[in-house]
C-alpha cells in the first residue's frame, strides 16, 4: 500500500469536500504545494501556494493509505501489547492524577500530559516538547509551539477546543536537530506517523507521540459564540480557560473563564453558556464525523478524562491513561511506586464506558454516515468502519439531525450572536431532544400509565 497521495488527488477529493481536519501535516512532505491558512469559517485548510503538482504527500484522511490499525500493528504488535478490536493495542490502561506540585490543577482533568512532557524534559530523554499554548491574540488564540523548558511547557496545559495546525513547528523540527516530543489529538498523531514513513527526518527527531482523546475539533467560531455570552468586547479577552475547575461541583461540571484587559475576570458554569453541549456539535468541522479513532491508537501514550462514575464526583479530574512505549509505561510505574502518581489500574470495559458516547457516534454513526454520504455519490474517506444503514430508526434520526446541526452551525454567520444563533439552531435542537425523549423507557412509562388508568 502507498504511504503517499498525489497531491492533486488530495485537493480534489479530502480538501474540496471538506473532510480536511486542518493537522498541516501534508505541508511537511518535500516539495509539497500547500500551506496552510484560516478560512473565514474558522478552520484551517491546505492552499496551494503557487501551483498544484503531482508532487506526492500524506494526509490522515486520504484513501489508499495505510489506516490506524495497520499502522499501530506495525509500531506494537511485536513489543508486548495487548490488542483490542474497539481501541487498538495497548500495555496496560490506568485513572488517576498527578499527585505532586501544582499538574492537576493546571490541566483539564488528572494533570498527567503536563506532567509526563517535564519528566521528558527534566530526565533529559527529549530537548523538546511541541504542544498548543495560549497567544494572547484575538486574530489566532492558540497555536502549537516548541517548548524548552518548564515555563513553557507549562503553558501547554489544559485542552484547547480551537484548531490548530502543524506547519511552522514541523518546519522548525525539520531545521532543527533534536529529540522531539509531540502532544497532538488523533488524527494529527496518525498523520505524523504517515509523514515519518516518508521523511526520514520526522521518524529519527520526534522519538514520542502523545495523543488526547479526542471527541471532535471546533471552529474559531466556537470561542467567539462562548465570548459573546459574558458581554464584552471579543477583542478585549486576553486569556480564555474552556475547562475552568469549580469546586463542589462534579469533573464534568466545569466552566468558562476569561480574563480581560485590565484584569477583570469573569467565570460562567458551561451549563449556562449555549453551544457547549458536546452532543450538537455546534462548529464541529466536518471531517471530525469521518474519524475513528476516539483515543490516539498510532500514540505511544494516549491521554482522555475518567468519565466514569467513581471519578467523577472529583471536581480536579481524572486522567485515563492508555501506554503502549515500554519507556513511558516504566516511567508511570517509578512514579506510581514513588508516589507522586495517584494511578490503578483499569479494565478495557471501562476505558469503553467513559467514552461511550464516542464510540457509538464514530462506530454505528460513522457507518451511517457513510452510508448517506455514499447514497448521494459523494467521496467519502475510507474508513474501518463500513457503510451501513443501520436498523435503529431513532438512531437514524439522530444522527441525521447532528449532521444537519454541525453544517447549519459550521457556517452560520451568526455564532457571536447568540439570539440570532438560537432562532438558527433551536428548532433542529429541539427536534433532537425530542427524539431522545422517546426513548424505550419513556414509551415503557406512557404504556405503564395508560394501564393504570383502565385498571
Amino acid at each position: 500500500m502507498n504511504i503517499k497521495i498525489n497531491s492533486q488527488t488530495l485537493y480534489k477529493t479530502v480538501i474540496q469536500n471538506n473532510y480536511c481536519s486542518g493537522c498541516g501535516i501534508c505541508t511537511a512532505t518535500a516539495n509539497s504545494p500547500f500551506t496552510m491558512q484560516l478560512t473565514q469559517n474558522g478552520q484551517y485548510l491546505p492552499e496551494i501556494k503557487n501551483e498544484l503538482s503531482a508532487t506526492g504527500t500524506v494526509c490522515p484522511f486520504a484513501n489508499d493509505q495505510p489506516d490506524e490499525t495497520q499502522i499501530a500493528k506495525q509500531l506494537f504488535e511485536n513489543t508486548g501489547e495487548q490488542f483490542h478490536t474497539k481501541f487498538g493495542y495497548y500495555k496496560n490502561i490506568y485513572a488517576g492524577y498527578v499527585h505532586t506540585e501544582n499538574f492537576r490543577m493546571q490541566g483539564s482533568s488528572g494533570g498527567s500530559v503536563t506532567w509526563l512532557t517535564q519528566q521528558l524534559l527534566d530526565k533529559n530523554l527529549i530537548d523538546y516538547v511541541i504542544n498548543v499554548v495560549e497567544q494572547h491574540s484575538p486574530e489566532i488564540r492558540f497555536k502549537y509551539q516548541v517548548s524548552t523548558n518548564t515555563e513553557s511547557n507549562t503553558k501547554g496545559s489544559k485542552s484547547k477546543y480551537y484548531p490548530t495546525n502543524l506547519e511552522e513547528v514541523l518546519s522548525f523540527v525539520k531545521q532543527h536537530q533534536g529529540r522531539y516530543a509531540l502532544v497532538g489529538l488523533p488524527c494529527f498523531i496518525k498523520g505524523i506517523r504517515l509523514l515519518q514513513q516518508t521523511e526520514p527526518v520526522f521518524a529519527e527527531r520526534i522519538l514520542f507521540n502523545i495523543s488526547i482523546f479526542c471527541g471532535h475539533l471546533k471552529s474559531t467560531h466556537y470561542l467567539s459564540s462562548l465570548i459573546s455570552q459574558f458581554s464584552v468586547d471579543e477583542k478585549a479577552v486576553k486569556h480564555f480557560d474552556f475547562r475552568y475547575k469549580i469546586p463542589g461541583q462534579k469533573a464534568a461540571d466545569y466552566g468558562t473563564k476569561i480574563i480581560t484587559t485590565g484584569d477583570k475576570s469573569f467565570i460562567k458554569p458551561n451549563k449556562e453558556l449555549f453551544g457547549t453541549n458536546w452532543g450538537w456539535g455546534l462548529f464541529k468541522l466536518k471531517a471530525c464525523d469521518y474519524c475513528d479513532d476516539i483515543i490516539g491508537e498510532t500514540a505511544d501514550i494516549s491521554f482522555g478524562d475518567a468519565w466514569i462514575p467513581k471519578y467523577e464526583d472529583d471536581y480536579k479530574g481524572t486522567n485515563i491513561i492508555v501506554t503502549r512505549h515500554s519507556v513511558l509505561d516504566e516511567l508511570i510505574k517509578t512514579h506510581i511506586s514513588k508516589g507522586d502518581l495517584h494511578f490503578e489500574k483499569i479494565s478495557p470495559g471501562e476505558l469503553i464506558q467513559s467514552q461511550a458516547g464516542g464510540f457509538r457516534h464514530r462506530r454505528e454513526g460513522l457507518a451511517y454516515r457513510l452510508y448517506l454520504q455514499q447514497k448521494k455519490g459523494d467521496f467519502v474517506p475510507e474508513k474501518r468502519v463500513k457503510p451501513e444503514k443501520i436498523k435503529s430508526k431513532k438512531r437514524r434520526k439522530i444522527y441525521k439531525i447532528r449532521m444537519q446541526l454541525q453544517e447549519k452551525s459550521f457556517y452560520s454567520k451568526h455564532y457571536n450572536n447568540i439570539p440570532a444563533l438560537k432562532i438558527e439552531l433551536l428548532p433542529l435542537i429541539h427536534k433532537l431532544e425530542r427524539v431522545y425523549e422517546h426513548s424505550a423507557w419513556t414509551k415503557f412509562r406512557l404504556k405503564l400509565k395508560k394501564w393504570l388508568k383502565k385498571q
